[in-house]
């Protein structure tokens, strides 16, 4: 993450992806589907490929879903991105921003994520930035994209 880059004429004060660790669920699955696929193997069983392939499966699932949304952070606007193809989903002007939020269970806070939380003024419209590492973190760099624009 470049914090100098540019995002078309907007300079990007942040931008990230889900962390690893907002996907720890399925990578419990996958250990107990590896468990599964080594007891196989071991005891010469058939049925162990398929196991496999859906461990794998699940693994591709995952790293897919973590870079499904771009979270970006500009000198103007908050945005949602799709990571795949580089188009927009949402997003909201810094001048229409009302509120910043952080939404943060106990688990997630033992791991170090959150999803911050930005409420337009105008239309109701909410961008959620999903299991973002540090996300107190990322709530003030949005609170000083706000404090920097003009009046």
């Amino acid at each position: 993450m470049d914090e100098g880059a540019t995002f078309g004429n907007e300079a990007v004060l942040w931008e990230g992806y889900a962390a690893w660790s907002q996907f720890i669920w399925l990578y419990m699955v996958v250990a107990i589907m590896m468990v599964r696929v080594a007891l196989l193997v071991r005891s010469a069983m058939p049925g162990w490929g398929s196991w496999l392939v859906g461990a794998i499966t699940l693994l591709t699932t995952a790293a897919t879903l973590r870079r499904w949304g771009r979270y970006v952070v500009t000198s103007r606007r908050v945005v949602l991105r799709n990571g795949w193809t580089g188009h927009d989903i949402q997003s909201i002007e810094c001048r229409e921003i009302r509120e910043v939020s952080i939404k943060q269970g106990p688990l997630a806070d033992l791991m170090g994520i959150g999803t911050v939380v930005i409420q337009s003024r105008q239309d109701d419209a909410v961008i959620q930035f999903r299991g973002v590492l540090d996300p107190e973190d990322v709530k003030q760099r949005i609170q000083a994209a706000l404090a920097r624009r003009p009046a």
